[in-house]
């Protein structure tokens, strides 16, 4: 199957996503796997955590893509916060899960996993949710420089790279086979 992979035809096959029942299911799982994963956390200090809730968001980014990835991510932000509160609610945390789901997306979804494909979504994600923004909101959010928070922001995402990098690139072509080898099973006339 040849699909279009401009923005807004993966807009609208993401949000098509949103009218199937195995879809919604799984996207629904993945959610749920992701609310463990980031309750499993380590905190290195007060405002810096190690998560591998990332493997849930963008799997489901990758299934089900942009339009899926977003509402999931910025509901699994939100139900997360009231399953391990840590501070106070700051809505510009959910609207950058958002984003990453977004990112994770428009490089994933309708698109064979290559290593460099992964590299890029998991890059950008990093760099512009995790080191820029999240950054910025936690300087706003504690009253902290954002130069003060910057450096080990910046050393922890970038060493933390490469291992997410290879864990994604593992768990992005295992879960692709097993929800296709699945969705197959429910729907044998699509061979």
């Amino acid at each position: 199957m040849h699909y279009k992979t401009d923005l807004p035809s993966l807009l609208r096959d993401s949000s098509a996503e949103l009218k199937r029942l195995p879809s919604l299911v799984t996207a629904a799982l993945l959610l749920a796997l992701g609310l463990v994963l980031s309750g499993l956390g380590v905190y290195v200090t007060p405002t810096l955590r190690i998560t591998f809730a990332f493997l849930a968001n963008a799997v489901n980014a990758l299934l089900f893509g942009p339009a899926v990835a977003m509402l999931t991510s910025g509901l699994g932000d939100i139900l997360g916060y009231f399953l391990h509160p840590t501070g106070p609610y700051f809505p510009p945390y959910t609207l950058t899960a958002m984003l990453s789901g977004f990112l994770y997306g428009s490089f994933l979804y309708h698109r064979p996993i290559k290593l460099g494909r992964v590299i890029a979504a998991k890059a950008s994600v990093t760099f512009l949710s995790n080191i820029l923004l999240n950054t910025l909101w936690s300087s706003l959010l504690y009253g902290k420089s954002f130069l003060a928070l910057f450096p080990l922001r910046f050393v922890k995402n970038i060493a933390l790279l490469p291992v997410e990098i290879a864990m994604l690139f593992f768990f992005a072509k295992t879960a692709k086979k097993i929800y296709s080898a699945t969705t197959r099973n429910f729907h044998p006339q699509q061979n």
